[in-house]
């Protein structure tokens, strides 16, 4: 396990950073109470019992206040088009669930349940739900008068959660767990599906995304460069919020790479090569083992960040744009 010097950031902009910080510890939060998941009640239970308005859009059914139905409908829309998409690609369709919250009706689905703050999209696979928020005025990824930014970064969010359920019914739809053992794994295919359809759709969206993550890695550097994120449980909550938001850039780099070589080939390759059936004991070595059979370089790039050696192929990846 390499360490280095825990530094400052020198570049990120304090806006940029904040909303880095917020969406780590939320990514964080769900995919560590994952295991946990199964004896939770339904948030579905939940969301249906604020008897909001529901309507169809397609294969999405989406719940809201009446006062908030034009907000609710362009998400749906959204997250319709995206499950559009993918239904073309991979030639399987699956019914979402969006619900789209005031801060009156918000909760948080997670064990505790006061940790979510109001405006960051979640997902739970289980009842093939997500949620967002129903105000681009106020939530904690709204930044500054820009609204076509802000909702850009809340749709992100969004479509991550998307890949979270999409990963599940797309690569392993017969799979006993809704997430494998290996959560860094589980980030990185959320943000490929997210990225894949921004890419296709927007692509100037995606290469604004691009700009940011690689901004934020290169302005941080953590304690502790592992793909065994047990450590991070054990990190003072400020050291934790800026390590994982780190980690989680530099996986949505890594997507970006992948994407240029393989585009969606790798997601049908891995969905249907991948013992899933074993997903449950899978290891980082294991996981990093196979994807080189399909998509070589990730053993050498893990290898990279064992010995602290992530910059120059994150340069590399700039220079060739």
């Amino acid at each position: 396990m390499a360490t280095s010097s825990v530094g400052e950031p020198v570049s990120a902009s304090d806006c940029s950073l904040v909303r880095a910080l917020v969406v780590a510890f939320v990514l964080f939060t769900g995919v560590f109470a994952a295991t946990a998941r199964a004896q939770d009640p339904s948030p579905l239970m939940s969301v249906e019992a604020l008897g909001l308005d529901r309507e169809q859009v397609r294969r999405v059914t989406v719940y809201f206040s009446t006062a908030d139905k034009e907000h609710a409908l362009q998400f749906a829309t959204l997250s319709e088009a995206a499950g559009a998409y993918f239904e073309r690609e991979f030639g399987a369709s699956f019914p979402l669930r969006l619900a789209v919250l005031s801060p009156e009706d918000w909760f948080d689905p997670y064990p505790g349940g006061d940790s979510l703050p109001y405006g960051m999209p979640w997902g739970w696979v289980d009842d093939l739900l997500m949620t967002a928020p129903a105000s681009l005025d106020t939530g904690v990824l709204i930044f500054g008068p820009d609204r076509d930014a802000n909702r850009q970064r809340v749709e992100f969010v969004l479509l991550h959660e998307f890949g979270h359920l999409a990963s599940k019914q797309y690569l392993h739809p017969d799979g006993p767990r809704p997430y494998s053992s290996v959560k860094w794994f589980e980030e990185f295919l959320a943000t490929y599906f997210a990225y894949a359809y921004v890419r296709t759709h927007d692509p100037e969206w995606a290469e604004a995304s691009r700009k940011e993550w690689l901004e934020f890695v290169r302005g941080y550097s953590p304690a502790v460069i592992s793909l065994d994120w047990s450590f991070m449980q054990e990190l003072p909550p400020g050291e934790f919020a800026r390590t994982y938001a780190w980690y989680q850039n530099l996986l949505n780099l890594r997507v970006v790479d992948v994407y240029d070589r393989h585009g969606l080939n790798f997601l049908r390759t891995i969905g249907e090569h991948l013992p899933w059936e074993k997903s449950g004991n899978w290891t980082n070595e294991s996981v990093l083992r196979s994807l080189d059979e399909f998509a070589p370089g990730f053993e050498a790039w893990a290898g990279g960040l064992e010995i602290g050696d992530y910059l120059p192929a994150v340069s590399a990846l700039d220079e060739e744009r």
